[in-house]
């Protein structure tokens, strides 16, 4: 059952999910090329905010925006392993996009240290990826519409880059700022950031989980 739950999600994923990313990503490249003085700020932009953005609003569309939603809660599928394979596919493809992204950047001759080392430039996109995108899918869950998620994951982004600074820097919302990496990598709690932004995170995609139990509200 799970190989055929996984077979259905390949086939009914859009491609607009495939071109989108895509399409943002030839974007900077172009931009990068074009502006190539200010390659280390492109590639923190693209890293750290925009690969975020795409996948909290792919993932507020991830499993609501199915046009056979009911007969897909029909089969005994899990609603975990439902959130697995859709949020996955959508991680898998953001992925693949941050890392064609950082070869683009050494080809160009960027170094990206300073995001701290080859593990810290992973957690640079990932671990904002992941937190808004499980913002995007619980969003959507609790408003039972997916543009509810995608307006959320939009609201709250743009809200973090324009108070970055305060939240950085308060003591309380240092734990609440997705891109600190790539806006702060030299603060001395980044570390405690990244593990409070993951556990959030976490309990996000348990409550996408526990709604997402409850499919006769999606029906």
């Amino acid at each position: 059952m799970k190989y055929f739950s996984l077979r259905y999600s390949l086939l009914t994923y859009k491609l607009d999910q495939l071109w989108f990313p895509a399409g943002i990503w030839a974007l900077f490249v172009i931009v990068a090329l074009l502006l190539s003085d200010k390659l280390p700020t492109i590639a923190r932009g693209y890293l750290g905010f925009a690969v975020p953005l795409i996948g909290g609003i792919l993932a507020a569309y991830s499993i609501l925006d199915d046009p056979a939603i009911e007969l897909r809660f029909t089969t005994p599928i899990p609603a975990a392993w439902i959130l697995v394979e859709r949020l996955g596919m959508i991680l898998v493809v953001q992925a693949v996009s941050a890392w064609a992204f950082q070869v683009f950047c050494l080809a160009m001759g960027l170094n990206l240290a300073a995001l701290g080392g080859g593990l810290g430039i992973q957690m640079a996109w990932l671990v904002p990826t992941t937190a808004l995108m499980a913002i995007g899918v619980a969003g959507a869950l609790l408003a039972a519409q997916p543009m509810g998620g995608a307006l959320l994951v939009g609201v709250l982004w743009l809200m973090e880059i324009l108070l970055r600074g305060w939240f950085a820097f308060d003591k309380i919302g240092r734990y609440f700022l997705v891109f600190m990496r790539a806006a702060y990598p030299e603060v001395s709690w980044l570390a405690s950031n990244e593990i409070a932004v993951a556990g959030w995170t976490l309990l996000l995609f348990l409550v996408s989980w526990a709604l997402l139990r409850r499919q006769e509200r999606y029906i």
